[in-house]
């Protein structure tokens, strides 16, 4: 039962509606006089009452509130919550106030929750941010919500805001099964995006899990390095300059792709808690290892009742990472299994192997994700 809504927010019930009463080639409502002198004292609460006079379906309440009434009428009949995704603007910000008031008025809807959410970085102004920051921060705050609330309770209004902010919450519904709907203003009705036959390989991530966790935090990640990424991953990544180096950041898809794994797969169905009887203590090498190393191989052992047992591993080199502790799935041409890399405050490297309850690829890709993202630095 679909019973929560996010919504994707723009101006337009401000700029392109609210701000056009009076004129002669708009539909004035009996009460636009009212409406305008609430909306030039920006008094959005009385605003909303104002507006709650009018039926939903007009033009003069906007697309947002067009499509909600027209989608609980059709299909969200027990909507109880609704998140508005607003820009990282000051008519954002307004806007998002005004349609908080608005359903806040609406008795005959009997809502639990009407919450909204300035999106970090979401704004028109530096083109950077508005890529880097503002659409992962899009994909990330969506994320949260169906996180929190359950895919098979969401459904997505992907009707207001910048036509980037509409194709991500697109693309996000489609990659996890969640039903998405838009409405343009010259529709006469909502139409929902029929369920694409899209499938992510999130091998992908497993084998890169050290390298997403960095470059979810922010890193940015070189090209010529002594372990260069596979290019596989180059899809999720921008380039950026930086004088005569090749710097990559993730990018919005990236971010969509990491969401999108965690959304499908917040537990691991497979990796089971294993007695003690069927647990064996972490192996350590007699000679000298990494400081630190072998408190933190215990811990992480210890924390986590599905690791079999861990073994230190010889090292090559030390991979790219920026970082103090990362996981990801090793791939060999006869077995794959998890590797654990730390580097001591001295740059003095460890690497164990993580033998798990269930050793398939499924479970694999699990555990490197999820202890990257609760050990990983």
């Amino acid at each position: 039962m679909k019973d929560t809504l996010i919504c994707t927010t723009g101006t337009s019930l401000i700029e392109g509606n609210l701000k056009r009463l009076g004129q002669d080639n708009f539909s004035n409502p009996p009460n636009w006089e009212a409406l305008r002198d609430a909306l030039q004292k920006e008094n959005w609460r009385v605003l909303a009452r104002e507006l709650v006079q009018n039926n939903p379906s007009e033009r003069v309440c906007g697309a947002e509130i067009n499509t909600i009434e027209q989608a609980r009428n059709r299909s969200l009949h027990h909507l109880r919550r609704l998140f508005f995704l607003v820009s990282d603007t000051d008519l954002g910000r307004n806007t998002g106030t005004l349609l908080k008031y608005y359903f806040e008025a609406r008795r005959d809807l009997n809502l639990q929750e009407v919450d909204v959410k300035v999106v970090e970085g979401l704004q028109d102004t530096d083109t950077v941010r508005f890529r880097t920051l503002g659409l992962r921060n899009l994909i990330r705050s969506i994320g949260d919500i169906i996180g929190k609330h359950g895919r098979e309770s969401v459904a997505i209004d992907a009707t207001g805001g910048y036509k980037a902010q509409i194709a991500f919450a697109v693309l996000i519904g489609q990659a996890i099964d969640i039903p998405v709907f838009y409405k343009h203003e010259r529709f006469a009705e909502i139409i929902d995006f029929p369920p694409m036959p899209i499938s992510l390989d999130y091998d992908i991530l497993g084998r890169n899990a050290d390298l997403f966790s960095q470059l979810e935090k922010g890193l940015t990640l070189e090209s010529h390095t002594p372990s260069p990424f596979e290019d596989k991953i180059r899809i999720f990544l921008t380039e950026v300059s930086d004088d005569q180096r090749s710097l990559f950041e993730l990018n919005p898809i990236g971010q969509l792709y990491l969401t999108s794994y965690r959304l499908r797969y917040p537990k691991a169905l497979n990796l089971r808690p294993l007695p003690d009887s069927e647990r064996e203590s972490p192996h350590f090498p007699p000679h000298h290892m990494a400081n630190g190393l072998q408190a933190y191989v215990t811990r992480v052992w210890t924390e986590n009742q599905w690791i079999r047992s861990c073994m230190t591993i010889e090292y090559g080199h030390v991979r790219d990472i920026k970082g103090k502790k990362a996981f990801y799935v090793k791939h060999t041409e006869s077995v794959t299994f998890v590797v654990g890399t730390y580097l001591d405050q001295a740059l003095h490297p460890g690497q164990f192997r993580i033998y798990l309850s269930d050793e398939s690829r499924e479970s694999q890709n699990w555990a490197a994700n999820h202890l990257n993202e609760r050990y990983g630095d």
